[in-house]
């Protein structure tokens, strides 16, 4: 595809327009000067045959004319045209030219008629006029001719003179065009020169562009592209984050890995020391399976740009039971009951289910992986009522394990922060970091309590309850619990 230049078609577009007006003046430029060379000629041509019809008289019953010098001197000009005359009446001759063309059709009387033939092998013009003679009750017929070579040359000076004019006015308005059309697109070349200054700088956020000074035309293309810069850099800064993130992260993992890959070699397949070295190795990979998990899961939920959150209406009790229900076999492994309870009637949020589902399995895992062996684990779903009169749905996860000590609660939300106690399993410290994330995009708020009543951690998720009207607050029940 052959990219053209802008200047090129906004002047094409200007300049096509003005050509063709320009061409239309041409056309009535040169009607306009063949008229005006014409009448001026015609009224000279005219005088001279109304100066000869005045001097018809009637002389012993015949017609007489005595020609004026004026007649003739009034049409001599720098061009010397010819001029030739002739009078007649009804059919003879009285004086003049006699081979001078007759009309095909009389003039009415007193009326000047003009036209052109060729006499003598020139182009002429002949005014002509029926001048009645009232005593004898004649009719005469004055005719003068002039050839055209002063009117053609007057035509052809001012035919001439208004081309030059025309092509001086069109170079000139082209030119200005020209200029017009680069200085109006001189904010474009601005706009390129902030793109190249903004190219080596990938290692850093992009700056938007400065919107001051730009054209109203222009100014929703450069906040499309700052929009688009703002994107590009929340996605980079993802990518970065991510990479700096696995980078610090995987490198434990894979050296446990290399390790014990290491110690495999060197031991005889099947022995005890090659089965511990195989059982460290499965531990590592799962280790790596969930921390790369959960780093995707962070990092995509980070990007706001090619994550759209599709809001629907759903009953959180639900997703909160069948959440419970999966974790039920993993809680029974560890020897944790896991119970659940909930209201009868369902509580409506609208939020993105997944988002939802994801946070309630990273609270669980958390809750069941770092709890005791008969340790306790409880979800639960319940409607809260404020001072003001409207109500919230709680979502909370229980369990009577270490738990978080209060001053590191709000600490416990950032990246890979861990509480290092002994016996505690390993961990990668971005589980409750996903769970703000994911919840905060669902447009609710997560907090870190004290359990009622003894040890463990109470989380707690509160998100606007979507349409009261479909949520009844009835008394709680209690669901078998799940137990171990």
């Amino acid at each position: 595809m052959i990219n053209r230049s802008l200047r090129v078609r906004v002047a094409t577009f200007l300049l096509i327009p003005m050509a063709a007006v320009a061409g239309a003046l041409g056309v009535g430029g040169s009607w306009f000067v063949d008229t005006f060379v014409t009448n001026t000629f015609d009224r000279t041509l005219g005088g001279s045959v109304l100066s000869i019809a005045e001097r018809l008289t009637i002389l012993d019953g015949q017609i007489t004319v005595s020609i004026p010098a004026a007649a003739f001197g009034m049409l001599s000009n720098s061009e010397r045209d010819s001029i030739f005359y002739s009078v007649t009446a009804e059919n003879l001759f009285i004086t003049g030219y006699e081979d001078l063309p007759q009309p095909k059709q009389l003039p009415h009387p007193n009326t000047l008629v003009y036209r052109d033939t060729v006499y003598r092998g020139q182009p002429v013009r002949i005014g002509m006029m029926l001048k009645p003679i009232y005593v004898t009750q004649h009719m005469a017929l004055v005719q003068v001719a002039e050839t055209t070579n002063g009117r053609n040359r007057l035509a052809s000076r001012m035919l001439t003179a208004l081309t030059a004019l025309g092509v001086a006015l069109a170079s000139i308005g082209s030119l200005l065009v020209w200029l017009a059309v680069r200085i109006g697109l001189n904010p474009l070349d601005k706009l390129r020169t902030e793109i190249e200054i903004r190219r080596g700088a990938a290692h850093k956020p992009i700056a938007p562009f400065p919107l001051a000074g730009v054209p109203s035309e222009a100014l929703p293309l450069v906040s499309a592209w700052n929009d688009l810069l703002a994107q590009l850099n929340r996605s980079m800064q993802v990518l970065r984050q991510f990479t700096a993130d696995a980078s610090h992260q995987l490198r434990t993992p894979v050296a446990i890995l290399k390790t014990h890959l290491d110690l495999l070699d060197r031991h005889q397949p099947g022995g005890s020391s090659w089965r511990s070295s195989r059982a460290d190795i499965d531990t590592a990979v799962k280790r790596l399976d969930r921390l790369i998990s959960q780093l995707l899961a962070l990092a995509s939920i980070e990007d706001e740009s090619s994550s759209r959150t599709l809001t629907a209406e759903f009953n959180l009790r639900d997703i909160a039971r069948d959440v419970a229900l999966d974790f039920a076999v993993i809680a029974r492994r560890q020897n944790i009951e896991l119970s659940f309870d909930a209201p009868e009637s369902p509580i409506i949020v609208a939020a993105e289910p997944f988002l939802l589902d994801q946070a309630l399995r990273n609270l669980l895992d958390n809750a069941v992986r770092y709890n005791r062996s008969g340790g306790h684990v409880h979800v639960g779903v319940q409607i809260e009522a404020a001072a003001t009169g409207s109500k919230t749905a709680k979502l909370y996860v229980e369990d009577d394990g270490p738990g978080i000590p209060e001053g590191q609660r709000e600490l416990a939300f950032e990246r890979f922060h861990r509480i290092e106690r002994a016996g505690d399993p390993s961990g990668s410290g971005l589980g409750l970091a996903i769970v703000r994330a994911f919840i905060a995009r669902a447009n609710g708020t997560v907090s870190l309590l004290s359990r009622p009543g003894g040890q463990g951690l109470r989380v707690e998720i509160t998100l606007a309850i979507a349409s009261p009207d479909r949520t009844r607050s009835g008394s709680d029940t209690i669901a078998p619990a799940v137990n171990a």
